[in-house]
């Protein structure tokens, strides 16, 4: 608990990351739906995509490298999960979203897990709509591979997107505290 709290400040970088790939998921997105062809919409999401991973890795590299020097001194143990941990706290919200759409998913009458809701009524339905609203929201940036390959209808694909979030940020972390993108940069500024 002490880590989240001395560490609040990468959270909350997390989510303004998170943030700012929303609105840019979405002024991307947009003029790509209005077109007859569906790839402009998968491309428009791969890029939102792969800019919010590299963003996100490159957050907890900094990290990383930051702890690197207090750990090469021998002032703080290395903690390999340490961004994992504060990404997950980042998460928290659409993790919660996707429990709660699963689970309201299941007591939908008439409607099968991997079928769509629309036109259900009742307060599952009511739940479950809100709750993937969270999610698409949050993660409006992978809209365009949900479309593209007919995924929206399943509620717990928004945890594969998260495990991803935390696999970025995991790399990163350790790529920054074993000095890798340190080396690279060094070599960079020698030339």
């Amino acid at each position: 608990m002490r880590m989240i709290k001395n560490n609040f400040h990468v959270v909350v970088k997390l989510w303004l990351n998170q943030f700012a790939m929303m609105f840019l998921g979405i002024l991307l997105l947009l003029p790509a739906a209005g077109m007859k062809a569906d790839w402009p919409m998968l491309a428009a999401s791969l890029f939102t995509v792969l800019f919010y991973l590299a963003l996100i890795f490159w957050v907890c590299c900094e990290v990383g490298l930051h702890d690197s020097v207090a750990i090469d001194s021998g002032r703080m143990k290395k903690n390999r999960f340490k961004c994992t941990v504060l990404a997950l706290v980042a998460n928290l919200p659409s993790l919660l979203a996707t429990v709660v759409a699963c689970v309201s998913k299941c007591f939908i009458p008439g409607v099968g897990f991997f079928a769509s809701a629309k036109g259900a009524t009742g307060a599952a339905a009511n739940v479950y709509a809100v709750s993937t609203g969270i999610n698409e929201v949050l993660h409006v940036m992978y809209r365009g591979i949900m479309l593209f390959f007919d995924l929206d209808v399943v509620p717990f694909l928004y945890l594969p997107i998260v495990i991803l979030s935390l696999a970025a940020c995991h790399f990163g972390y350790n790529a920054g505290t074993e000095g890798f993108l340190a080396s690279l940069l060094r070599k960079k500024h020698e030339d």
